[in-house]
């Protein structure tokens, strides 16, 4: 046993000596205005919701020296709201009568395993595609006139996987920009979704591409 875990002691040695860590983080954020109809000069009624949401991503992870591949692990927050207001005005001097104003807003916890492979170098930038294994948790509330009502939160849980195509450009030795670009993203997610009164929901979802509103994420990598 002794001499089991000697062995495996250098080979853990060697493999930490030859390989390139690194560390990482990216951003992405969105916003979708909401549109407004005039039925009379005091009166305006909301027809659309203004939707906001933004995702931090850290990460660390190893590439191989003299290898096209290494991997990883992310971790994640993202936040996303959508608003739907209705207001109603008193014609006689203009002032709010009513705002019937409902807010839907979730907090998404993640973490995901991943596996990078560089199909592509050129001088300064690399083209490489991610596969990841993503799971997370999300707490979604809503609010009616500023008051969260409890029978509308609910608790997902998410795990999937993800084909994620990036390109990184090389600012200098130990820097390097990233993008990833959702857009040609292949995904696959399983959901549990646990509503007021234990009401269990669960899906699966397989898409091509992410959503129009996120098309890619900036981040940066700090190689050792």
């Amino acid at each position: 046993m002794k001499k089991l875990l000697f062995v495996i002691a250098l080979m853990t040695m060697a493999f930490a000596a030859n390989a390139q860590l690194f560390v990482a983080g990216s951003i992405s954020a969105y916003h979708k205005d909401g549109s407004t109809s005039y039925k009379s000069p005091f009166h305006t009624v909301a027809l659309g919701p203004v939707e906001n949401g933004f995702a931090v991503t850290p990460a660390v992870g190893y590439m191989i020296p003299g290898k096209s591949y290494g991997f990883g692990l992310s971790l994640g927050y993202a936040y996303a709201s959508v608003k739907d207001e209705n207001d109603q005005y008193v014609p006689e001097n203009g002032d709010v009568l009513v705002n019937d104003c409902e807010k839907e807003y979730s907090n998404i916890f993640d973490i995901a395993p991943f596996f990078r492979y560089a199909y592509a170098k050129f001088e300064k930038i690399t083209l490489y595609v991610d596969a990841k294994l993503p799971i997370g948790i999300s707490n979604m509330h809503t609010k009616v006139a500023g008051v969260i009502n409890p029978m509308y939160d609910a608790k997902t849980f998410a795990i999937g996987a993800r084909l994620i195509p990036g390109l990184t450009y090389k600012f200098n030795n130990h820097i390097l920009f990233t993008t990833e670009i959702g857009l040609l993203s292949i995904n696959y997610m399983h959901t549990k979704t646990t509503k007021f009164n234990d009401v269990v929901e669960r899906s699966n979802e397989f898409k091509l591409g992410a959503n129009t509103r996120t098309i890619a994420s900036f981040g940066f990598v700090y190689l050792f």
